[in-house]
């Protein structure tokens, strides 16, 4: 695959493809996506192993997707094993995409009255945690739903709060850059379980508006495939060698008793009934299971069952074959655990609408700031004219725009704008999704929102010469090289031309690699810089911190290399710029004969040697906008002023000489 992959990239640069024909792969690639993947189901023996051998699993339910767990009891150790509860795969009951644009698979493990036992988290394509670390993180973030039901009204706060819980509210621990991928966990598994409990324990749900029934969305099977291996995994491996493994799952995951609130004393939910199953367990005679199937597939609850549920007794309403649509009282943290009043506005909204809605409400400071910032650069690029008029000044203004850029958009608002986020929303829409998935991101929602309406003024430049916090960085540490005496090389204009189709071959790759081959993608949309010095402020492994100061050391050699040369997503912008409507930036007849001012001074080399401004080239800097209308440095201006008298500046008279 990375030949071939290699052999595309070379091709396209030595071709150089129209725009229009670039764009059309963004289409071609979502056609490719329109494939089903094959579903890799686990098997009885995976579920036992990843569950620690506490339950015998029985045969998958032939009227749902679901497995009985059955343990001896210690009291009668010669009696048939008892029915303790169903797993399952969330993937057969829950279709929530996550921050990848595709589902999240988990194993669950539910006891009788419906309370979660285990959650073994599967395999997943979520950026920034696909490495073993990110994963462990997700794994741990998981665990927490261990032990609480559908009762139980869920918050996720940040990283570094102290999950709390009691019989009514869980404060979970959150995930640094995770928000999207957090929430997917926690509403993918609240789903699923209550599909199960409502169909078949057949308990009745609480009283909570934030489950509905509905018929489950169209979704793509996913494989269920280990997951990267961790030093926390390693000596369970060990322990565990002598035996037949099919998958392998979530790194350091504990026992089922083990507690997730962080004090070691175990899960703190009422009703949660304990479940014990002694080591011979694993070697239980299948025959009592498979005899115990049958009662257990005719009803998977009892009396007494329905007297100890903590969701009230009572038949489920709605379609036994439904899934569910919410969260069980899922919200945004806001440092407290308490329920909050829903309003009738509120109540009228879908689930997912109560979710997103409650983010955005989260973050109206952050908002309002943004939009305030965006607000102040439409104004500035819609006069652009009288901003340029005075180089000092628009330097100042400018330096100043990209520390917002980087220390509030990226650094403190998390809003990096990436190529992930147009490859997870074809892979989303692609097999049958929406965009939803999205709106638990204000900061990338409206940013993404401008950039279009952006695109359609400006062009490409708006974004990438004053919203990038990666592209914002690096004209920065350029302005700083600079001041130290450090300049940046002036590449061959046809040296520059040939470089500048590499990343619209960067992007060609990672498009068709999306489709065709998903694990290559992972790796290779580590050609972002992006997560790595934005999203993660450098935590991460050392060869991404290593590719990242590479990129920003390579604009301290040729001005702002990375964004020219290989960014996917400036690629991405650039070859739609068919659709800008204006050119904005105004010429004189004398633009490129005989006056080259502005050419020579454009550091991004987007001016033809005829004048010609190539905005699919173009950062937006103002400097040729400020240069058009100075008499000391225009040359048809300059040549004016010396026709009607007045004194030309020395440093002028020099370069004319």
């Amino acid at each position: 695959m990375i030949g071939h992959c290699r052999t595309l990239l070379c091709a396209i640069v030595s071709l150089r493809p129209r725009p229009a024909g670039l764009a059309l792969l963004l289409c071609l690639s979502c056609l490719l996506g329109a494939a089903p993947h094959a579903n890799a189901a686990l098997s009885r023996e995976d579920i036992e192993r990843l569950l620690d051998e506490q339950f015998m699993v029985g045969e998958m339910q032939p009227d749902m997707q679901v497995y009985p767990l059955f343990a001896k009891n210690p009291q009668a150790p010669e009696a048939k094993p008892e029915l303790k509860g169903y797993a399952f795969e969330t993937q057969d009951f829950a279709g929530v995409r996550g921050y990848s644009g595709k589902p999240i698979n988990m194993l669950v493990a539910i006891d009788m009255a419906g309370t979660i036992l285990a959650v073994r988290l599967g395999k997943h394509k979520e950026p920034i945690f696909i490495r073993p670390e990110g994963h462990a993180m997700l794994a741990t973030f998981a665990r927490q739903l261990e032990g609480l039901t559908l009762r139980h009204h869920i918050e996720i706060g940040k990283a570094s709060v102290t999950p709390t819980r009691d019989e009514r509210h869980a404060f979970l621990h959150g995930v640094t850059t995770g928000t999207i991928s957090a929430k997917a966990i926690s509403r993918t598994v609240v789903t699923a379980v209550a599909a199960v409990v409502s169909a078949k324990l057949k308990l009745a749900l609480p009283d909570n508006d934030l489950i509905r029934l509905s018929e489950p969305e169209p979704k793509p099977q996913q494989a269920w495939e280990p997951p990267p291996e961790t030093p926390e995994t390693s000596a369970a491996n060990a322990a565990s060698a002598n035996k037949p493994t099919k998958a392998n799952m979530v790194a350091g995951v504990q026992g089922v008793g083990d507690g997730v609130d962080g004090s070691g004393a175990g899960r703190a939910s009422a009703g949660t009934q304990g479940v014990t199953a002694s080591g011979a367990n694993a070697g239980a005679d299948r025959d009592a299971i498979d005899k115990a199937n049958t009662s257990a597939g005719k009803d998977g609850s009892s009396a007494a069952d329905a007297a100890a549920n903590p969701l009230g007794a009572g038949s489920a309403t709605g379609s036994a074959s439904g899934a569910v649509d919410g969260d069980a009282g899922m919200a945004s943290a806001n440092g407290s655990t308490g329920a909050k009043p829903v309003s009738s506005f509120l109540a009228n909204l879908s689930p997912d609408a109560r979710e997103w809605l409650a983010q955005w409400q989260e973050r109206q400071l952050d908002i309002g700031i943004l939009l305030a910032g965006l607000a102040l650069l439409s104004v500035g690029l819609i006069a652009q004219h009288r901003l340029s008029a005075n180089a000092a000044r628009l330097r100042r203004l400018r330096t100043l725009y990209l520390l917002f850029t980087v220390g509030f958009i990226g650094w403190f608002a998390q809003g990096q704008l990436t190529i992930v986020n147009l490859t997870a929303s074809m892979e989303s829409l692609s097999s049958g999704g929406d965009l939803g998935f999205l709106m638990n991101d204000p900061m990338t929602v409206i940013l993404w929102l401008f950039v279009g309406i952006s695109l359609l003024v400006w062009g490409r430049g708006t974004f990438c010469g004053w919203l990038c916090p990666f592209g914002a960085l690096q004209e920065l540490i350029s302005l700083i090289a600079n001041a130290v005496g450090v300049r940046q090389r002036r590449l061959r204009a046809a040296l520059d031309a040939r470089l500048k189709w590499i990343k619209y071959g960067v992007l060609a790759v990672l498009l068709f690699s999306v489709q065709l081959a998903p694990s290559f993608a992972e790796v290779a949309v580590e050609i972002e810089p992006f997560k790595t010095a934005i999203s993660t402020y450098f935590q991460r492994e050392w060869p991404f911190v290593l590719w990242a100061l590479a990129c920003l050391a390579l604009g301290v050699v040729v001005y702002r290399g990375y964004c020219r040369y290989l960014c996917p997503l400036g690629a991405a912008l650039a070859s739609v710029d068919f659709l800008r409507r204006w050119g904005w930036i105004w010429r004189r007849a004398e633009c490129g004969t005989p006056c080259q001012s502005c050419r020579h001074r454009c550091e991004y080399q987007a001016i033809e040697q005829t004048g010609k401004i190539n905005y699919r080239e173009c950062f937006q800097c103002l400097d040729c906008v400020s240069i058009y209308q100075d008499d000391d440095r225009c040359l048809p201006l300059i040549i004016e002023k010396k026709r009607t008298g007045k004194t030309i500046p020395i440093s002028v008279a020099k370069e004319l000489a």
